[in-house]
């Protein structure tokens, strides 16, 4: 049995699917964390920096992790240094990851059935091979240089590399058979065609990406112009993973859910109590083939690979604001945050998504991708904001 609210959907008229938490389910869970952190830098020389810093965390639910950090900048020249770094992280997984337990009603082709998500300790989870959360270990190097060409411009350019080992993710739904459910009778909260899904520490993933930071600082007359243009490259690949509960829509996603350029270019203007700033934004293109399906790639007669149904472009988003400051302690702004009031890319009908004519949308109201990418789905902000300060 199952219930819908009535609740208008983000992106236009629709419904929410979640009956609310059963008292079955529902739980209060914590988790205590102590650390201790020590850091060091020194001038080994005039032109030699070096730094370490190391970090000591015990979770009593995870047990104990240290973690840290080398790096050195060394100035070759007035106008050019060096710098890298080698560190390690440690993140555990949150009692949310650890305790979820949630069912809700979706739609595939305009049919719905039951989505539930699970502890890993629940009997639901345990059916289909759920293991215990262990922590997410990482290892990262950098390596970069900074050029001063010219009186008030620098420009930062850092390669950096980050092994990630363990990550969470949500496993692939396991649909709910016949069968299942009469070997495991806790399966009858989603029924026959439902599916199940638990977090797991799934996968493992390489990021590699390049950060080209440039910012200039002058005088327009007796105004202060300051210039930056940051440009990011960031490459995610799945390098293992476990086949029994990550599908080709996750692998998809792992790499390429967010986008690969970003592109910031800001300006900013002052003079006196007045400022003016500009800020455009450009996100290239992603997917989100968990949400919206792929098309398998079919080898000899196995499925060797998928692409996703449907690809998101990039876009431009353009931020703007100008303040003024009064009475020394009030600052007065006015502003918009996606100025042009840009949206991601339209849902387009697939083998996975059924838009109605009606709405322009899927059953449950999605017009746009349900993420929002990375600028949302909700358009132009525009806003007045007083701020005071003592």
């Amino acid at each position: 049995m199952y219930t819908f609210s009535g609740t208008t959907a983000a992106q236009g008229v629709g419904a929410s699917g979640y009956a609310g938490t059963s008292p079955a389910t529902a739980g209060s869970f914590d988790q205590k964390a102590y650390a201790a952190y020590v850091g060091l830098e020194t001038d080994i020389t005039d032109a030699l920096t070096v730094g370490a810093a190391g970090r000591y965390e015990h979770y009593n639910t995870f047990g104990s992790a240290w973690v840290g950090k080398v790096n050195a900048l060394y100035k070759f020249v007035e106008g050019f240094s060096v710098r890298g770094s080698v560190g390690t992280g440690f993140h555990a997984p949150s009692p949310g990851q650890s305790n979820v337990s949630i069912v809700t009603t979706s739609f595939n082709g305009g049919n719905a059935f039951q989505a539930g998500t699970y502890p890993v300790g629940s009997a639901p989870a345990q059916y289909y091979g759920a293991e215990p959360l262990t922590p997410e270990k990482s290892t990262n190097y950098g390596l970069g240089v900074i050029l001063e060409p010219v009186r008030g411009l620098t420009v930062t350019v850092d390669g950096y590399q980050i092994d990630l080992r363990n990550r969470i993710g949500l496993t692939s739904p396991f649909i709910v058979t016949a069968a299942d459910l009469a070997a495991q009778p806790s399966l009858q909260a989603v029924g026959i065609d439902g599916q199940v899904q638990y977090f797991t520490n799934g996968f493992k993933t390489r990021t590699r990406g390049v950060d080209v930071v440039g910012t200039y600082r002058t005088k327009l007359s007796e105004a202060q112009l300051n210039f930056t243009l940051a440009y990011n490259y960031n490459k995610t690949k799945v390098t293992d993973y476990d086949a029994r509960v990550i599908n080709f829509p996750i692998l998809i996603d792992a790499e390429n859910l967010a986008p690969k350029h970003r592109i910031v270019f800001n300006a900013n203007w002052a003079l006196g109590n007045f400022s003016f700033n500009v800020r455009e934004n450009y996100y290239s293109s992603f997917t989100a083939a968990q949400d919206y399906g792929v098309t398998n790639i079919v080898t000899n007669g196995v499925v060797t690979g998928a692409t996703p149904n449907q690809v998101f472009g990039g876009k431009f988003v353009t931020d703007l604001e100008m303040s003024y400051t009064f009475a020394e302690h009030f600052t007065l702004s006015i502003g918009a945050q996606n100025f042009t009031d840009e949206h991601p890319d339209r849902l387009a009908a697939n083998s996975t998504v059924q838009l109605y004519p009606l709405t322009g949308g899927t059953s449950d109201g999605q017009v746009y991708p349900r993420g929002g990418g990375p600028f949302g789905f909700n358009g132009g902000f525009y806003y007045t904001r007083l701020r005071v300060k003592y």
